[in-house]
């Protein structure tokens, strides 16, 4: 018998029937809110529901709608005036259903005990979902087949028959129960095929579109008939649009559906719904949150765990939410604390032991891991969920190796489960191997077509196969010959160029050649980078793999790709020397640092900014600025401050200080054992004294009172005599309110082309490579600078800013031509030569560009034509 990884996705659907974890006394206690034990005919804080004229005075039906729509208290409020006599049945389900979702199930459980309920079938199947939920399963399942014996044509408990099986690691029971709704007589599929307005119970199709979906998965049938897609969502669609606009549950089923191919944004859109609804729905609420974890909105995910336990404080589903929040934040240590909380309530529990399991591998605490498993064997010996779970959180953290091998055992044990596939291709991806990728991906897609992270990698493979490949000593350069032709020319040179400098600064080499994936397009890139296509940045590191986007227009616009590959190396090389383990801060802080271009403008007034108003992060935030910034300039803030960090370091403690930090993280310490070590001083104070010096670099700047009413008064001042063409004096001024604020952009502006119409050349070229050094997009600045430094004589630095005008935009005609024309004067002979070989490949490259813009043109119907 083979034991089943159902996805926490599907579990979550269970809490539609509210019934998360047991309740003792001893467990209450642990709680800081006991909101479950408030006196039950509290009504919610919700406006009431709106009732129909007809049902305002049937207290059933009242009831049965604020149960529908989350007012559980309310519902326990409005049944207590029921008279006993009156239909005792339907009351004690909407009590049963109430009293479960309020977290008080040993109550829900008297209920439904009742001897009078024996007979009835909703109250009975009721009794068996809850006893599943606790995963009492052995009376679930006993209870569930003593109905089907009796009912056997009953849809809710053929469903659960599969579910709890399923839950229970009886994989091959599961399939049994659900191959139930597939075959003869039943055959829903073909039913509702021919018949779909025959269906006129929305949930019996809620149920029988998740069965046919559980049936499809492990049995394969989606690789015979990928029209079961449509046809199960259609399911889910009729049941909430045409047999009952109040079936919430059918848009959270569809959540749930739409979230297990990978597509969250119609996820969300059913979310939205389900909850507009049920704003209660513990179910929904769930799926949204595992949704904000997956893109690490930390704060909506909080979020979703406070509203599930609004409604039931001891929620399990919250506890292992606030688990994955925890650790998608890189804090495992704090994630066993809500883990330890429900394996205290439920021991076998195996999304929690997977979670455990894989924050101990991120704590490096190896033997706890396997300890865990193989309890997680224990109770579901094939199981692949555990080892799932410690994949994905390996795999978060670039342990590719060790991710690798838990992926390996998670799709051997489930070759049916794509979410195994696609985390172990895109792990692939990642480490540089497409060939493996492909082969794992495309078995992905064959067990789910619909998968949209797995089509969007494989139309990203497919691509790449067209791609060329340049390799040289240490690095692969892979790029579109059609589209990116100057690419080769000069990637690799550059990169051997760096390669021992960047490797000699952090004392590492990477074991593998380097990859560096340049992409025709902006959302290709982003693609490769993140599974969907679209993210704001041109260059990505994923520790062997460097992609960027295409450094012109119509990809990632032009920019001084020659600076973003080092900075991406430099990535490369501090993941390395770390295992990647280095805080994402630490790593940003020394890419931008290894660029060796200090502050860039815009920089300038936002420290300015943050120091003076206490913004600054403290380091145990600085991450999270970065990945999921709260603020519009919480991101550029991240990098500025992360590389003043590091700079800081240099300064005071020397680079060798760099080197312990990084064997620190290699070795898996926190940042306090790391700065201890390195600094002797933890991170706290160590930030406390980066303050201090940050408070002294902004002093000099410029933007106290004082210097901004006189900078304000010279600025007046100066450009008065630049309007009179009184040039010369005009400098002076300009010269004062730099020394007043060194760190404006404006000034060196101003000044740099007085100089020019003042014909001083020297004083323009010392403004112009005050503007050059972190000018990443304009090359017009070392366009200029080449023909001063060629006036003047210095033919070698006249080449060296000529050929950084062709790194910033390799495919501008002007600067090939201007380097060619210096390395000729300066006698480059072998330089010269190969801008004389490259002009015309870029001159068929415009030409061409010209030719499909022209042929574009044409075929657009014309504005004004009648």
């Amino acid at each position: 018998m083979k034991a089943s990884p159902l996805s926490y996705i599907f579990s979550a659907l269970l809490l539609s029937a509210a019934v998360i974890g047991p309740v003792r006394a001893d467990d209450v206690l642990s709680r800081t809110i006991p909101g479950k034990w408030i006196e039950p005919l509290v009504p919610e804080s919700d406006p009431e529901p709106y009732y129909p004229e007809y049902d305002r005075d049937d207290l059933l039906a009242r009831a049965a709608l604020q149960v529908n729509v989350g007012q559980y208290r309310r519902a326990l409020a409005t049944l207590g005036k029921v008279p006993p006599d009156k239909s005792p049945a339907q009351t004690a389900l909407l009590k049963a259903k109430s009293l479960a979702a309020l977290g008080r199930f040993d109550q829900a459980l008297d209920v439904l005990a009742r001897p009078d309920l024996a007979g009835d079938l909703p109250a009975q199947v009721l009794h068996a979902d809850v006893l599943g939920q606790l995963e009492r399963y052995p009376e679930s399942l006993a209870l569930l087949d003593q109905l089907a014996a009796k009912n056997p044509a009953s849809v809710p408990v053929h469903f659960l028959l599969g579910w709890y099986r399923e839950r229970s690691g009886d994989e091959d029971g599961a399939l049994k129960a659900y191959t139930w709704f597939a075959e003869a007589p039943q055959d829903y599929a073909a039913q509702w095929r021919g018949h779909p307005r025959d269906f006129t119970d929305a949930q019996d199709v809620v149920y029988i579109g998740r069965a046919l979906d559980r049936w499809a998965t492990l049995s394969g049938a989606y690789m015979q008939d990928q029209s079961l897609n449509n046809l199960i969502l259609s399911m889910f669609t009729a049941a909430y649009q045409r047999i009952d606009t109040e079936c919430y549950s059918a848009h959270t089923a569809a959540a749930a559906y739409f979230l297990a191919h990978d597509d969250a944004d119609e996820a969300l859109n059913e979310l939205t719904q389900a909850l507009t609804g049920n704003p209660h729905d513990a179910a929904a609420h769930a799926l949204a949150g595992k949704i904000a974890v997956d893109g690490f909105n930390f704060a909506s995910a909080e979020q979703q765990i406070a509203a599930i336990r609004d409604v039931d404080p001891d929620s399990i589903a919250a506890d292992l939410l606030e688990a994955r929040n925890l650790l998608q934040q890189r804090r495992p240590a704090e994630a066993l604390a809500p883990l330890n909380a429900v394996l205290a309530r439920r021991k076998d529990n195996i999304e929690a032991l997977g979670l455990m399991a894989g924050a101990q591998a991120l704590l490096l605490h190896d033997d706890v891991t396997a300890q865990v498993l193989k309890q997680a064997d224990s109770i579901q010996p094939h199981s692949a969920a555990a080892y799932f779970e410690v994949a994905e959180q390996l795999a978060a953290m670039r342990q590719y190796p060790r991710s690798e091998a838990m992926y390996k055992i998670a799709v051997d044990r489930a070759p049916w489960w794509s979410a195994a596939r696609d985390g172990m291709g895109l792990l692939e991806t990642q480490s540089g191997d497409e060939a493996r990728a492909r082969i794992v991906l495309e078995a992905a897609h064959a067990v789910d077509p619909f998968n949209v992270r797995a089509v969007n990698y494989l139309k990203l493979l497919d691509m790449m196969d067209e791609f060329a490949r340049k390799e040289s000593a240490h690095f692969i350069v892979m790029y579109d010959p059609v589209q990116d032709p100057i690419v080769p020319e000069y990637f690799s040179d550059y990169l051997e160029s760096i390669y021992g400098v960047v490797c000699g600064d952090f004392h590492y080499e990477p074991r593998l050649k380097t990859m560096i994936e340049v992409f025709p397009t902006h959302d290709a890139f982003s693609v490769r980078t993140t599974g969907a296509p679209w993210i704001a940045t041109v260059g990505a590191s994923t520790g062997r793999v460097i992609a960027l986007s295409a450094p012109r227009d119509g990809a990632g616009g032009a920019f001084n790709w020659s600076r973003v590959v080092r900075h991406e190396f430099t990535h490369t090389v501090t993941l390395g020397a770390t295992d990647n383990r280095i805080p994402h801060w630490y790593t940003e802080g020394l890419a931008v640092w290894e660029e060796h271009s200090g502050l860039q403008w815009e920089w300038v007034p936002m420290l300015q900014d943050a120091v003076k108003n206490n913004k600054l992060f403290r380091l145990e935030n600085l991450t999270w600025a970065f990945v999921r910034p709260k603020e519009p300039n919480d991101r550029q803030l991240a990098y500025a401050e992360s590389y003043w960090i590091c700079t800081y370091i240099e300064e005071k403690y020397g680079h060798g200080a760099h080197l312990v930090l990084l064997d620190q993280f290699r070795q898996g310490h926190d940042l306090d054992t790391a700065f201890t070590a390195a600094l002797h001083e933890d991170a706290g104070k160590l930030y406390d004294e980066f303050s201090v010096w940050a408070a002294k670099q902004v002093a000099g700047w410029g933007y106290d009172d004082a210097s901004n009413a006189k900078y304000t008064q010279l600025v007046a001042a100066a450009d008065d005599l630049i309007h009179t063409e009184n040039y010369a004096d005009a400098a002076t001024k300009w010269e004062q309110i730099v020394a007043l604020r060194p760190m404006d952009l404006l000034p060196h502006e101003r000044l740099m082309g007085l100089y020019l119409q003042l014909e001083d050349w020297n004083k323009a070229a010392d403004q112009l490579e005050i503007l050059s050094r972190v000018e990443l997009k304009d090359n017009r600045y070392t366009k200029v600078l080449a023909r001063i430094y060629q006036k003047a004589g210095k033919l070698d630095l006249a080449c060296q800013r000529a050929l950084k005008a062709v790194y910033i935009n390799p495919y501008d005609m002007a600067a090939h031509e201007l380097l060619a024309e210096l390395d000729e004067k300066a006698g480059n002979t072998a330089q010269a030569a190969h801008e004389r070989h490259v002009i015309p490949i870029l001159q068929a490259w415009l030409d061409r560009q010209s030719q499909e813009n022209d042929a574009a043109g044409a075929a657009t119907p014309s504005q004004g034509a009648q």
